[in-house]
């Protein structure tokens, strides 16, 4: 039997994406003697741009400029500077020269799957798959993103298959063997941006694909051009200041704009007519661009549409009952032959490294079950308590949004339903409350907030959350964490319905996200020139470039006058 190694650390950081390497460079340069170790799963830096996710067409959502770090721009593809794409293969590259600018490279620990998490006395203990070895740390930042773990469905008879059944995480390293003639006909299940993208790889490389879609699903996800009117980027239109106006935002309640547009009958006509204009761009949707239900995608390829249309692609509104050989029973009844069948299910519990316990302590949601109650012996506040200001959320939301008090009809009855929401009770979407109100100082939990800018969001929720650690900024009472952490989840869920019921999202909603975290550090958030620019101008990653230094200065200000 192997000899137990036990390595003791200042901080442990899981995942090496965007969160966890801009969290550990954030970290190192607040403490550059700390002893690190960034523990990721992948044998490569990324997360889900990691080398063995890529494959052939896979593209970003955004246009360059709008995916990046702020004090670091991201180079064209192949040096074209008229080339708009962000390619999957940029992204990776990117990532990969990031972690060596900030020798970050020799603080991770690649192949190694964290199996469980506990705090005891001497910090927090990681326990490895396939690994006697233990790492404790003194403080622990989770940066597993929601795309780490998989989701597959479970088929009557599964064994009796003889095709291959993989999940869409895996077409980057399938790739080659999805390639071979033999492959000629692909089913494809779900209705997220990742189908669209396996569907029109597939169609790409000359398959004939089955794609099937749930009838009593909320997709297919509704997807915009790469420019709205065939003029402006929908990405960079979405980062605007004007458009924190017109999507309604419990981190936006303030000001003369926030009083016409969300508390005026004219107001919301005309942010009802906005959205019904964007309503006429998308393909065929559950629901609007506005409530994205289903989730939002954007095309990014000039030959997207056209390839879909092809006469390869067969859409049905089915499920799987059974794969039996090469046979596909579907729940109609009707079969089809398959050679390959790619699952684009979504994801499973990427906090799977924690027990119900210390997901309940830490305010993580039980991942397949309607709600997560605290354990009898969990610190406060109780559940009886969230009850309490999740209702009071409930009425703030619908008294400060108007516009959200009522929700449309969609197939997914309980939408509203807040005990069948997963609820993430994490302050600023980072500090455990109940930890916090202990003064406990151990753990923070990085992306758990889906915006269009993750580079940039991970760069100022790490510095707020580092410092957090750090004791360097303050944490309001319990009553105030509560009341922000209900309202985010209120609000999260009548704005996005069937997305807010299952993840902390915030599409539009980067820049008041943004704000928040940037009053909390002293800084100002509203980097234009001017009140024209502050309001219409998109906002990229590099208006905030150096924001570190600024915050640093201050500190080092607000130190000499204490002295």
């Amino acid at each position: 039997m192997d000899s137990k190694t036990i390595q003791q650390v200042d901080v442990a950081i899981i995942g090496a994406g965007w969160y966890g390497l801009v969290a550990a460079r954030t970290y190192l340069r607040l403490r550059p003697a700390a002893n690190i170790l960034v523990i990721d799963s992948d044998s490569t830096v990324g997360g889900v741009w990691s080398k063995d996710r890529l494959y052939p067409n896979l593209v970003a959502q955004v246009r360059l400029g709008l995916f990046n770090y702020s004090d670091t721009p991201m180079p064209p593809n192949h040096g074209n500077s008229n080339d708009p794409r962000v390619t999957g293969e940029m992204i990776h590259n990117y990532m990969q020269r990031y972690a060596e600018d900030h020798d970050l490279l020799r603080r991770i620990r690649f192949n190694t799957f964290v199996e469980s998490t506990k705090q005891g006395p001497q910090g927090w203990s990681l326990t490895f798959r396939d690994s006697s070895d233990v790492v404790v740390a003194d403080k622990l930042l989770v940066a597993t993103g929601v795309t780490s773990i998989v989701n597959m469905p479970k088929f009557e008879e599964e064994d009796d298959a003889s095709i291959p059944i993989i999940h869409s995480r895996d077409l980057g390293a399938s790739f080659k063997a999805l390639e071979d003639p033999a492959v000629e006909n692909v089913v494809v299940v779900g209705a997220a941006k990742s189908a669209y993208d396996a569907v029109y790889l597939l169609l790409s490389i000359g398959k004939k694909v089955t794609w099937i879609i749930r009838s009593g699903g909320a997709g297919p996800l509704a997807i915009l051009p790469f420019k709205v009117v065939n003029m402006f980027n929908s990405i960079a239109v979405a980062s605007t200041r004007l458009m924190t106006h017109l999507s309604p935002s419990i981190l936006n309640t303030q000001g003369p704009l926030y009083w016409f547009f969300q508390r005026s009958p004219l107001g919301r006509w005309c942010i009802g007519r906005f959205w019904d204009f964007l309503d006429y761009l998308p393909l065929n949707a559950a629901t609007s661009v506005f409530w994205a239900n289903s989730g939002l995608g954007v095309v990014t390829l000039p030959d997207f549409w056209s390839t879909l249309h092809g006469p390869n692609l067969t859409i049905l509104r089915d499920e799987i009952r059974t794969i039996k050989e090469e046979t596909v029973h579907l729940k109609s009844g009707s079969t089809l032959q398959a050679d390959y069948a790619i699952m684009c299910t979504g994801w499973g519990d990427h906090f799977g490294m924690f027990d119900a316990n210390h997901k309940a302590k830490i305010g993580l949601p039980a991942y397949g079950e309607a709600t997560a109650s605290l354990s009898p012996n969990s610190e406060k506040p109780i559940q009886s308590e969230w009850e309490r200001y999740d209702a009071a959320a409930e009425k703030t939301v619908c008294e400060k949004l108007p516009f959200l008090a009522t929700s449309p009809n969609t197939k997914q009855p309980t939408q509203l339903n807040r005990n069948c929401q997963r609820k993430w009770r994490l302050y600023r979407r980072a500090i455990p409350v109940t930890f916090a109100e202990n003064g406990d100082r151990s753990i923070a939990i990085l992306g758990q907030i889906h915006t269009i800018q993750t580079p940039l969001v991970s760069e100022v929720q790490s510095l707020w959350a580092v410092l957090y650690l750090l004791g360097e900024i303050e944490s309001p009472d319990t009553d105030t964490m509560a009341t922000e952490v209900s309202l985010w989840n209120a609000w999260t869920r009548r704005r996005y319905l069937n997305q807010g019921q299952k993840f902390p999202y915030s599409l539009y909603d980067f820049l008041p996200y943004v704000d928040s975290i940037f009053k909390d550090l002293g800084l100002e958030s509203r980097r234009k020139s001017n009140a024209v620019a502050e309001l219409f101008s998109p906002y990229h990653p590099h208006d905030f470039n150096g924001f570190v230094d600024e915050y640093l200065a201050k500190r080092d200000v607000r130190k000499k006058e204490n002295k």
